[in-house]
């Protein structure tokens, strides 16, 4: 047992991405079955919204699972509403998390945080955080850093001293994910490769995107930040994100295409070109046009999988062993 899992009663130093809108109670449910450690994001939440995410994953899963927080927004009422629903792990990103710490040590739960370089590091072991997620330029999804996870992990894994460090950006298989380990982390973080998951709530088509995507297939930018301005995130590279290119990468307002619908909700209402929301099942549109988040690591994806398979290979990767191909009891005393 290494020390990420004397944190969390996880079999798998393994953590599920907090991607937003994709990672809703049935992925975040099936990786906390499997043995790993399920992230709920509930920031975009109202607190009834958050509250039903909540339930809703606790009524397929008896195992642990973490909600995940903006710590720039200091969501309070958010915090207050997972622990009343039995949450007692929160990951905080983007941001000090000094303020949304206090209120998590003051109910007697605990955080980890995800950090981009040595000082954001330092700040959130300060605050107390438990663990640290070692987020490198390689990651999808929205990322403040811009090192390498290569040079950022050691920096890291520095200045957290005795709290162990997950490291994430471009982990896509249980290989990197020994690579990882091999170089000093707890544990490894991977998106992408949950994304391409039966269980997760994205697009049949983003899904396809990810796992056709080859050698230099996603790009760090600014161009889906309508919704959430002023925020590095990686992309899958695709039209929109061509156009803008062309065009000489203008900011909001001098666009190409600025308004036009390239998608809509299940509920019929459309979401503009450069829109912040990557694409999720049921909607309708050019849905690829839309931001497909995705780390540089997409390109060993080669299939769409069940959570427990991806689950049960890198157990087998980093807990080799007779016992390593299944899972440990999911009992009700593990809940969140």
């Amino acid at each position: 047992m290494n020390r990420l899992q004397r944190l969390f009663p996880i079999d798998v130093p393994l953590v599920q991405g907090p991607m937003g809108g994709v990672a809703g109670p049935e992925l975040v449910a099936a990786v906390a079955n499997a043995g790993a450690l399920g992230v709920l994001p509930i920031w975009p939440e109202s607190g009834k919204e958050a509250a039903r995410l909540i339930e809703e994953t606790r009524d397929r899963t008896e195992a642990a699972f973490a909600v995940n927080l903006r710590a720039d927004l200091v969501q309070l009422d958010l915090v207050r509403v997972a622990f009343d629903l039995g949450v007692r792990h929160f990951h905080l990103f983007w941001g000090d998390p000094a303020e949304t710490a206090s209120l998590v040590h003051e109910l007697g739960a605990s955080f980890f945080a995800t950090v981009g370089d040595g000082a954001a590091a330092r700040a959130a072991i300060e605050a107390g955080a438990v663990a640290l997620v070692a987020q490198g330029i390689e990651a999808g999804g929205h990322v403040l850093s811009e090192t390498p996870l290569e040079r950022l992990l050691p920096a890291v894994i520095e200045a957290a001293g005795d709290v162990p460090v997950i490291a994430a950006g471009g982990i896509a298989t249980p290989e990197d994910a020994r690579a990882a380990l091999g170089e000093g982390a707890a544990g490894v973080l991977c998106g992408s490769r949950f994304v391409a998951t039966h269980e997760s709530d994205a697009h049949p088509a983003y899904k396809a995107a990810l796992v056709r995507a080859g050698a230099d297939a996603t790009t760090r930018s600014l161009c889906f930040d309508l919704g959430w301005s002023d925020a590095p995130h990686r992309t899958l590279v695709n039209e929109t994100y061509r156009i803008w290119r062309e065009a000489g990468l203008p900011a909001m307002g001098a666009r190409p295409g600025e308004g036009e619908v390239v998608m809509c909700g299940e509920d019929g209402t459309g979401l503009p070109r450069y829109f912040v929301m990557p694409p999720l099942k049921g909607m309708t549109g050019d849905v690829t046009e839309g931001a497909m988040y995705a780390g540089t690591g997409v390109e060993r994806l080669d299939s769409i999988e069940a959570v427990a398979d991806v689950v049960a290979r890198f157990r087998a990767a980093l807990l080799p062993g007779p016992s390593a191909g299944s899972p440990g009891p999911r009992t009700s005393a593990a809940r969140a």
